[in-house]
């Protein structure tokens, strides 16, 4: 695979390491997780940058997970003062 070309869906599905299919319905335009990809002439491509920009912004810390549980308690905590 070139860095620079742009990637077809098999180069994609092997990248990932995930069945092809699944890469098929995240280019959907119903799809609740949608991967980066342009059509050129009906065809679906990507650009590896892409992919890997989207993968960063679908990783998960630990930090980040802390930090979603203290907002929720937060919340909770604040509800439930106000209900009191």
């Amino acid at each position: 695979m070139k860095e620079q070309a742009l990637w077809k869906i098999l180069d994609v599905a092997e990248y990932l390491r995930v069945p092809l299919s699944s890469v098929y319905k995240m280019t959907a335009p119903k799809s609740s997780l949608r991967i980066p990809h342009v059509r050129i002439a009906g065809r679906v491509r990507f650009r590896k940058a892409d992919i890997d920009q989207w993968l960063e912004l679908l990783t998960v810390s630990k930090n980040d997970v802390l930090a979603k549980i203290n907002n929720t308690i937060h919340r909770k905590t604040l509800r439930n003062g106000l209900n009191s």
